[in-house]
């Protein structure tokens, strides 16, 4: 997502109850760009600004356009 801080995006999905993490999970905590996503060719500046959303079979689809609409917001705030 250009433009848009990803650590900054974390903290407001936190603040609304969702638990994401930029990088993979072996590198959750991290400052640094995914070493997949520069591997894959992706900027680092916008490699930084990716977050890993993980999905378990509990999940509903009502839960997921609420993820959605509150992300599409997010972003387009930002």
């Amino acid at each position: 997502m250009p433009e848009v801080e990803g650590e900054m995006l974390l903290m407001k999905l936190d603040q609304k109850g969702y638990a994401v993490s930029s990088g993979s999970a072996c590198a959750s905590g991290g400052k640094e760009a995914s070493p997949v996503l520069i591997a894959m060719g992706v900027e680092p500046t916008l490699a930084k600004s990716a977050i890993r959303i993980s999905l378990g079979l509990g999940n509903t689809q009502e839960e997921i356009s609420n993820f959605i609409q509150l992300l599409k917001a997010l972003v387009y705030q930002a």
